[in-house]
C-alpha cells in the first residue's frame, strides 16, 4: 500500500519532466528554424560571427553568436535574446 503512495508522484514528476524537455526542444525548433544542427562528433566546432545576435541556451547561458553557436555548444535554444 505505501508503495503505491510513492509510485504515483514519482510517475508524475517523471511526466512532467519529459513533458518539459519536448516544450523546450520544440521551442529552440522554432527560433532556430532553418539552422542545420552539426554533426555531434564534430562538436565543439568554431564559430566567427561578425554581427552579435545572442539567444539564451537551456544551460542559461548566452549565446552570442546565435544558434549556431549553442547547437555547436551541444545546447538547445530557449529564447532569442540575452538570457
Amino acid at each position: 500500500m505505501a508503495t503505491s503512495k510513492i509510485v504515483a508522484p514519482l510517475c508524475l514528476m517523471v511526466l512532467v519532466f519529459c513533458l518539459s524537455l519536448s516544450v523546450v526542444k520544440s521551442q529552440s525548433d522554432g527560433v532556430c528554424a532553418g539552422v542545420e544542427r552539426p554533426d555531434p562528433e564534430t562538436i565543439p566546432c568554431t564559430i566567427n560571427c561578425i554581427v552579435a545576435d545572442p539567444v539564451c541556451g537551456t544551460d542559461g547561458v548566452t549565446y552570442d553568436c546565435g544558434c549556431d553557436d549553442a547547437f555547436c555548444n551541444g545546447v538547445d535554444v530557449v529564447k532569442k535574446g540575452e538570457c
